[in-house]
C-alpha cells in the first residue's frame, strides 16, 4: 500500500499539504525492505480541481503520512477509504520505518480539532506565519 507525505528538503515532513509543495510517494513493496520515496510536486500528479481521493487511489495510494491535517481534510480521506497517519517528529525516514513496521498512530477527529486554528494561508491577511487576524 503506497503512502503519500507532504515534505520539504526531501528528508523533513512538512506542517501538512497546504505547507509544501511536494510530497513523497513512498512504496513500501518497491526494492526490498526499504521500500522507495519518490519526491514530486504535489500539483503535477493532483491538479486543482480534480478529485483528490480519486486520484490518490488511481495511483494506488491508500495512506496519508502527516504531522497536522483538518478535520474536514481527514474526514474527507477517511470517508473515501484512505488511512491517515499521524507522524511521529518530522524526520521523514524514521517515519517511513515506523510505517513498515505499522507503528505509525491513526490520525484522530479529536486530534485534528486541535488543528482547527491552523490557518491555511490562502486568505493573506495574518501579520505573520504564528498568528492568523481571521
Amino acid at each position: 500500500m503506497k503512502l503519500i507525505v507532504p515534505v520539504y528538503d526531501d528528508n523533513r515532513i512538512a506542517e501538512g499539504f497546504n505547507r509544501t509543495p511536494d510530497v513523497c510517494i513512498f512504496d513500501p513493496m518497491a526494492s526490498g525492505q526499504e521500500g522507495v520515496c519518490t519526491f514530486v510536486p504535489w500539483r503535477t500528479i493532483i491538479p486543482p480541481g480534480s478529485k483528490i481521493t480519486k486520484k490518490m487511489k488511481e495511483m494506488g495510494i491508500e495512506a496519508v503520512l502527516t504531522s497536522q491535517i483538518q478535520l474536514l481534510a481527514l474526514n474527507l480521506f477517511v470517508e473515501n477509504g484512505i488511512n491517515v497517519y499521524k507522524s511521529s517528529g518530522d524526520d521523514l525516514t524514521y517515519n517511513l520505518s515506523l510505517y513498515i513496521k505499522q507503528e505509525l498512530m491513526p490520525y484522530t477527529a479529536i486530534e485534528a480539532l486541535e488543528n482547527s486554528s491552523i490557518c491555511s494561508g490562502s486568505c493573506d491577511s495574518c501579520e505573520s506565519d504564528d498568528k492568523c487576524e481571521k
